[in-house]
């Protein structure tokens, strides 16, 4: 899942992904596109890598996100969480 939000001149974007260094856990991102290339991290969340939604950890790197855009990476965090909880497990 890739979202992209806009506010004012600034431009975000959000990615869902499985992250490797984290123990293959789910991880949400939200990026600030500058130039048209996208910058670290300013907030990810990170889920359990059992595949349980609960206690996700939250890593905020910049804490001037204006409102608007950290209200939509919130809903887009419901979204995603949603999701995986509806995503049969993997069978092996």
């Amino acid at each position: 899942m890739t979202v992209r939000l806009e506010h004012g001149q600034r431009q975000f974007h959000v990615m869902a992904y499985r992250d490797a260094i984290y123990d293959d856990a789910w991880a949400i991102e939200l990026a600030e596109l500058v130039d048209q290339e996208l910058g670290p991290a300013l907030v990810t969340v990170l889920y359990p890598s059992d595949g349980i939604c609960t206690d996700p950890q939250v890593l905020l790197k910049d804490s001037s996100l204006p409102l608007p855009i950290l209200t939509s990476f919130i809903d887009e965090v419901a979204r995603e969480e949603r999701r995986i909880r509806e995503e049969p497990e993997p069978r092996g």
